[in-house]
Protein backbone atom coordinates (compact mmCIF):
# COMPACT_ATOMS: atom_id res chain seq x y z
CA UNK A 1 0.00 0.00 0.00
CA UNK A 2 1.30 3.36 -1.22
CA UNK A 3 2.72 5.42 1.97
CA UNK A 4 3.19 9.25 1.03
CA UNK A 5 3.93 10.91 5.03
CA UNK A 6 3.52 14.16 2.80
CA UNK A 7 -0.04 13.87 2.01
CA UNK A 8 -2.57 14.96 4.31
CA UNK A 9 -3.51 11.73 6.04
CA UNK A 10 -7.43 12.44 5.54
CA UNK A 11 -6.55 13.04 1.50
CA UNK A 12 -4.52 9.58 2.11
CA UNK A 13 -7.33 8.00 4.40
CA UNK A 14 -9.65 8.56 1.75
CA UNK A 15 -6.87 7.20 -1.00
CA UNK A 16 -6.75 3.65 1.20
CA UNK A 17 -10.43 3.58 1.41
CA UNK A 18 -10.91 4.21 -2.16
CA UNK A 19 -8.20 1.37 -2.98
CA UNK A 20 -9.79 -0.97 -0.52
CA UNK A 21 -13.02 -1.01 -1.76
CA UNK A 22 -12.43 -1.01 -5.20
CA UNK A 23 -9.70 -4.31 -4.89
CA UNK A 24 -12.90 -5.99 -3.29
CA UNK A 25 -13.85 -6.18 -6.94
CA UNK A 26 -11.01 -7.74 -8.46
CA UNK A 27 -8.88 -9.98 -5.86
CA UNK A 28 -11.88 -12.09 -4.33
CA UNK A 29 -13.01 -13.36 -7.54
CA UNK A 30 -9.39 -14.13 -8.70
CA UNK A 31 -8.56 -15.77 -5.83
CA UNK A 32 -12.05 -17.83 -6.21
CA UNK A 33 -11.14 -18.82 -9.54
CA UNK A 34 -8.10 -20.32 -9.07
CA UNK A 35 -9.29 -21.99 -6.17
CA UNK A 36 -11.81 -24.20 -8.14
CA UNK A 37 -9.66 -24.25 -10.81
CA UNK A 38 -6.57 -25.85 -9.04
CA UNK A 39 -9.39 -27.81 -6.68
CA UNK A 40 -11.32 -28.79 -9.79
CA UNK A 41 -7.70 -30.11 -11.43
CA UNK A 42 -6.60 -32.01 -8.09
CA UNK A 43 -9.60 -33.92 -8.12
CA UNK A 44 -9.35 -34.52 -12.10
CA UNK A 45 -5.96 -35.57 -11.04
CA UNK A 46 -6.68 -37.71 -8.18
CA UNK A 47 -9.89 -39.57 -10.04
CA UNK A 48 -7.40 -40.54 -12.66
CA UNK A 49 -4.52 -41.78 -11.23
CA UNK A 50 -6.08 -43.74 -9.06
CA UNK A 51 -9.03 -45.34 -11.09
CA UNK A 52 -8.23 -48.16 -13.80
CA UNK A 53 -12.23 -48.07 -14.59
CA UNK A 54 -11.64 -44.12 -16.04
CA UNK A 55 -10.82 -45.79 -19.31
CA UNK A 56 -7.53 -44.32 -18.75
CA UNK A 57 -4.09 -45.90 -19.93
CA UNK A 58 -1.42 -46.54 -17.67
CA UNK A 59 0.28 -43.60 -19.20
CA UNK A 60 -2.24 -41.21 -18.69
CA UNK A 61 -2.56 -42.19 -14.53
CA UNK A 62 1.20 -42.13 -14.31
CA UNK A 63 0.84 -38.44 -15.82
CA UNK A 64 -2.00 -37.92 -13.40
CA UNK A 65 -0.26 -39.15 -10.26
CA UNK A 66 2.52 -36.59 -11.44
CA UNK A 67 0.40 -33.85 -11.36
CA UNK A 68 -2.01 -34.34 -8.28
CA UNK A 69 0.22 -33.16 -5.38
CA UNK A 70 1.50 -30.18 -6.91
CA UNK A 71 -2.47 -29.02 -8.03
CA UNK A 72 -3.26 -29.89 -4.70
CA UNK A 73 -0.68 -27.77 -3.06
CA UNK A 74 -1.41 -25.10 -5.18
CA UNK A 75 -5.24 -25.73 -4.58
CA UNK A 76 -4.02 -25.49 -0.82
CA UNK A 77 -2.07 -22.40 -1.15
CA UNK A 78 -5.10 -20.97 -2.64
CA UNK A 79 -7.31 -21.60 0.60
CA UNK A 80 -4.68 -20.17 2.62
CA UNK A 81 -4.60 -16.78 0.65
CA UNK A 82 -8.65 -16.74 1.18
CA UNK A 83 -7.81 -17.95 5.18
CA UNK A 84 -4.80 -15.10 5.67
CA UNK A 85 -7.21 -12.33 3.90
CA UNK A 86 -10.22 -12.72 6.09
CA UNK A 87 -8.79 -13.50 9.36
CA UNK A 88 -5.61 -10.80 9.07
CA UNK A 89 -6.41 -8.51 6.10
CA UNK A 90 -10.03 -7.94 6.09
CA UNK A 91 -10.02 -6.38 9.90
CA UNK A 92 -7.46 -4.41 8.94
CA UNK A 93 -9.23 -3.00 6.03
CA UNK A 94 -12.07 -1.96 7.92
CA UNK A 95 -10.52 -0.51 10.85
CA UNK A 96 -8.57 1.67 8.20
CA UNK A 97 -12.11 2.30 6.46
CA UNK A 98 -13.37 3.77 9.72
CA UNK A 99 -10.44 5.55 10.88
CA UNK A 100 -10.53 7.37 7.26
CA UNK A 101 -13.93 8.00 7.92
CA UNK A 102 -13.66 9.86 11.26
CA UNK A 103 -10.27 12.05 9.89
CA UNK A 104 -12.44 12.64 7.14
CA UNK A 105 -15.50 14.05 9.21
CA UNK A 106 -12.86 15.89 11.66
CA UNK A 107 -11.36 17.65 8.74
CA UNK A 108 -14.94 18.68 7.99
CA UNK A 109 -15.19 20.36 11.38
CA UNK A 110 -12.05 21.60 11.53
CA UNK A 111 -10.23 19.48 14.13
CA UNK A 112 -7.45 18.72 12.42
CA UNK A 113 -5.16 19.05 15.09
CA UNK A 114 -7.32 18.00 18.17
CA UNK A 115 -5.73 15.10 19.91
CA UNK A 116 -8.35 12.38 18.70
CA UNK A 117 -7.46 13.52 15.23
CA UNK A 118 -3.61 12.61 16.09
CA UNK A 119 -4.31 9.58 17.66
CA UNK A 120 -6.78 8.44 14.62
CA UNK A 121 -3.77 9.75 12.53
CA UNK A 122 -1.08 7.42 14.28
CA UNK A 123 -3.50 4.28 14.16
CA UNK A 124 -4.16 4.34 10.68
CA UNK A 125 -0.21 4.84 9.52
CA UNK A 126 0.77 1.86 11.97
CA UNK A 127 -2.29 -0.04 10.50
CA UNK A 128 -1.19 1.22 6.85
CA UNK A 129 2.56 0.11 7.48
CA UNK A 130 1.58 -3.33 9.23
CA UNK A 131 -1.10 -3.94 5.72
CA UNK A 132 2.03 -3.43 3.48
CA UNK A 133 4.45 -5.57 5.18
CA UNK A 134 1.63 -8.08 5.80
CA UNK A 135 0.45 -8.27 2.31
CA UNK A 136 4.13 -9.53 1.19
CA UNK A 137 3.31 -12.70 2.99
CA UNK A 138 0.05 -13.05 0.93
CA UNK A 139 1.61 -12.39 -1.91
CA UNK A 140 4.28 -15.23 -1.36
CA UNK A 141 1.75 -17.48 -0.70
CA UNK A 142 -0.44 -16.43 -3.93
CA UNK A 143 3.05 -16.33 -5.84
CA UNK A 144 3.81 -19.85 -4.58
CA UNK A 145 0.60 -21.14 -5.66
CA UNK A 146 0.79 -19.99 -9.16
CA UNK A 147 4.32 -21.58 -9.27
CA UNK A 148 3.33 -24.84 -8.09
CA UNK A 149 0.16 -24.86 -10.68
CA UNK A 150 2.91 -24.25 -13.30
CA UNK A 151 4.72 -26.92 -11.82
CA UNK A 152 1.80 -28.95 -12.09
CA UNK A 153 1.25 -27.96 -15.83
CA UNK A 154 4.95 -28.61 -16.61
CA UNK A 155 5.27 -32.16 -14.83
CA UNK A 156 5.39 -34.93 -16.69
CA UNK A 157 5.33 -38.91 -15.86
Amino acid sequence: MLMLPSVPIHFAGHQTAYLLHQSEYFFPPLNLLCTLGNTLLTGIAFYYSRSASSGATAAVRQLAAAKAPKLMLAAALNIATTAWALVIQVPMNKRMTVLAGEMGKGVERGEEKEPRQRQNELEFRGLQSRWRKLNYGRAAIMISSAIASGSALLAHA
